[in-house]
């Protein structure tokens, strides 16, 4: 043995005994140091600060153990991505977006968006195996999952971690009997996203048949692991996860008293694991008491924390830090080529669907064959299966045939309750002197009772308005489709006053009449991808009214009681880019429809409704307008159409009574100002002030339009039990109102 190796081994031993208070590390070679992350959502942003400071000292990771966030940060570090890049990408997430799979409206297909209208809670259910079937979790964790695969496109769809730039292992729980499994091979980005399904927030992750959930459940400080794995030190990244001490919400509601569960049983596996570590391990331990969940927009903040932290074991990590200062041992090169490689789509299978027709799924993705794979490319048509809301969960891989030729291989989970998907819908309006209307609904679709696609619905709705309506709609391509159906529709409606007397501005309501409204139609459907549809087909209707107080004055304003039946043609166009059903901050909409009748009485319509919406930081403006004609064409002087059209209450005339003007003719035009007061948190229930100026009116045939004004004040909550608002308002004449609304629009 020559001097200068004779004098390294000499001070490894004498640094070993000094090392960690006398604990004794190998001589022969530098120890094997294992990084462990711990769960804890955003804090876990504090984990970069650690991976940092081990690189700028030049001390080589030997294996890298993480559970939830600690898997996410480890894992994607483990795949050779630095450090700046997790946190500009993670860090730059809306939890709202990725994490809750909250999705915009104009990333839904135009029959979804048009379903929103009549069901706006986005509370879906079933019924499966004899009971009701709900949501996996609050979210699916699809759009993490897509997120992950491209990060992760460069490893191969089946790989030993071993095999990773730095060896990792992934930490979740056995779904089935709460037993901890370490993944060290397989699909990366599934073993990161079941190591982080938080019970009830993320759906579970299914694997080879077994269903995982969040290790931090068994370990979300996974020292025993590292152990396992033979480290002979760990450098461990603790988020003290869990509320503090003497900080417990009350136990005042049953989600307070589970998630207090969830984090008692993750506060013990924490200091089972903490007991384990040994003098010469480093624990770091950030102070993030204050820092939420879900806070990733304070990802810089963080991380300076976590660095502080580093620094408070200076003395600790200094005598790591100089362990290994002479030796030439450094992290491992990238030994994975699979990014490197070409790589085109020759074929598409899909595997996990019983429902849902694999000929659908192979379509969506069709654009894909026979070009080259690009991750992000695969991750849009990936997203328009998720968005098409048959699937909770969408993964795909990559399976060689031959030289670049590759099968996408596309694992599907359906939604748990399919293929019977139900909704419900609530309404309820109040005026002041006026109108006040309930209603509660109903709706029901069964998707794929053939394999191309025919789907049946039902939407049933009881109260003062109330509906019963079944559908047939049958997909021909990817854009055309034919639909029919048959509805039954009766409304309870007041007669004011100024419906005779139109320089009356009384509140007073003379009478109440039922209106009855039965159709049937058959429409060929053309769909422009998801920005406009053009529906064209034939209507047949009968429509009823019938008076509660019948009188001469009533009849003479054409509205006495009536039956009429009618045959016509119907076109539809329909473009809808708002970004929001009832609070839209961009797009614009138009919806314009025009009946003529072919048979019978020639009795024709024509209706235009439009809105523009623009956002400038809280600041929300949108501008909407409506123009509405119907008639009989047949020459009769005194002889009126057999609907009305009405106008009043809100953003339809606010001052007025819902139904105060009315006519067979109508023209209004309004303008909405909305003030963001606050986002709404995680859940983006977001709360609004704002004010609307209108002008418009609802007048009969041979009569002249006088244009009525009304302003509106009010403030809103972006409710998940339905939009809530509260409001006054004062219009032409001094009329004024004050009204509550939830849920559902009413209209007339």
């Amino acid at each position: 043995m020559g001097f200068k190796a004779w004098l390294f081994t000499v001070w490894v031993c004498c640094s070993g005994v000094a090392w960690g208070q006398g604990a004794a590390l190998p001589t022969a070679k530098p120890p094997s140091v294992v990084v462990v992350l711990a769960g804890g959502g955003a804090k876990g942003f504090a984990h970069l600060a650690v991976l940092r400071q081990l690189e700028k000292d030049h001390i080589p990771i030997a294996r890298i153990v993480g559970t939830s966030m600690g898997a996410v940060i480890g894992g994607l570090y483990a795949t050779g991505l630095s450090t700046d890049d997790i946190e500009r990408v993670i860090g730059g997430l809306d939890p709202a977006k990725v994490a809750l799979d909250q999705l915009n409206r104009l990333e839904l297909p135009s029959r979804t968006r048009a379903y929103q209208q009549k069901y706006p809670v986005e509370l879906e259910f079933g019924i499966k195996s004899g009971g009701l079937s709900f949501a996996r979790g609050v979210s699916d964790g699809q759009r993490f999952l897509a997120l992950l695969q491209e990060l992760t496109a460069h490893v191969p769809p089946q790989v030993n971690f071993n095999n990773l730039k730095i060896p990792f292992r992934a930490v979740v729980t056995r779904y089935r009997d709460g037993e901890m499994k370490v993944f060290d091979q397989g699909a990366l980005h599934l073993a990161i996203r079941a190591s982080m399904a938080a019970p009830a927030v993320f759906a579970p992750v299914e694997i080879d048949g077994e269903t995982y959930v969040d290790g931090g459940l068994v370990a979300n400080l996974p020292v025993e692991v590292a152990l396992q794995e033979g480290a002979d030190v760990i450098v461990a990244s603790f988020l003290a996860g869990g509320v503090d001490d003497g900080k417990t919400e009350q136990a005042n509601h049953a989600l307070v008293v589970a998630n207090r569960m969830i984090d008692i049983m993750i506060r013990q596996n924490e200091k089972r694991n903490l007991t384990l570590l040994r003098p010469q391990d480093v624990l770091v331990k950030p102070s993030l008491q204050d820092v939420g969940f879900a806070d990733f927009n304070r990802a810089a903040e963080i991380v300076q924390r976590g660095q502080v932290a580093v620094s408070e074991v200076g003395v600790r990590w200094a005598d790591l830090k100089t362990h290994f200062a002479q030796s030439t041992a450094r992290p491992a090169g990238n030994r994975l080529s699979f990014h490197q490689r070409e790589k085109r789509i020759v074929g598409i299978e899909a595997k996990g669907q019983s429902d849902v027709s694999q000929a659908y799924i192979r379509s969506v993705l069709s654009p894909l064959l026979e070009q080259e794979f690009s991750a992000v490319e695969t991750e849009r048509y990936i997203d328009e299966l998720y968005t098409s809301g048959f699937f909770d969960l969408v993964s795909y891989s990559l399976q060689q045939q031959q030289g670049d030729q590759y099968k996408l291989i596309v694992q599907v989970r359906e939604k748990p309750y399919s293929p019977h998907f139900m909704k419900t819908t609530l309404g309820f309006s109040t005026e002041d002197s006026g109108v006040t209307q309930f209603s509660t609904g109903f709706g029901y679709r069964r998707p794929w009772l053939t394999p191309s696609g025919l789907e049946f619905s039902l939407d049933a709705r009881l109260g003062t308005q109330s509906e019963l309506a079944a559908r047939l709609y049958q997909p021909l391509s990817s854009r055309w489709s034919v639909e029919t159906g048959v509805s039954w529709d009766s409304n309870h409606l007041p007669i004011y006053r100024m419906a005779i007397d139109r320089d009356d501005l009384s509140t007073q309501k003379l009478a109440y009449f039922n209106q009855t409204v039965q159709t049937w139609d058959a429409q060929l459907v053309y769909d422009l991808e998801r920005k406009a549809n053009i529906k064209v087909g034939l209507t047949s209707g009968r429509i009823r009214r019938t008076l509660d107080t019948y009188s001469e004055l009533l009849a003479s304003a054409g509205n006495s009681n009536s039956d009429f039946s009618y045959t016509g043609l119907k076109t539809q166009l329909q473009i809808d880019q708002l970004d929001s059903l009832s609070f839209p901050t961009r797009g614009y909409y138009l919806n314009a429809s025009v009946e003529q009748g072919v048979s019978g009485n020639s009795y024709g319509t024509g209706r235009l409704s439009a809105k523009v919406a623009h956002g400038v930081g809280p600041h929300i403006f949108n501008l909407g307008l409506n123009l509405a004609q119907e008639r009989l064409t047949q020459d009769c002087q005194k002889c009126q159409s057999p609907t009305l059209l009405f106008l009043g209450g809100f953003q339809l005339m606010g001052a007025y009574r819902m139904g105060q003007l009315a006519g067979n003719q109508l023209a209004h035009v309004q303008g909405t100002y909305m003030y963001r007061l606050t986002e709404g948190g995680l859940l983006k229930q977001k709360t609004y002030v704002g004010a609307v100026l209108e002008a418009g009116d609802a007048w009969l045939q041979g009569e002249a339009m006088r244009t009525r004004y009304s302003a509106t004040a009010f403030v809103a909550v972006d409710s998940k039990i339905g939009d809530i608002y509260l409001g006054t308002a004062r219009g032409s004449g001094n009329v004024y109102t004050l009204f509550v609304q939830l849920g559902r629009r009413f209209s007339f």
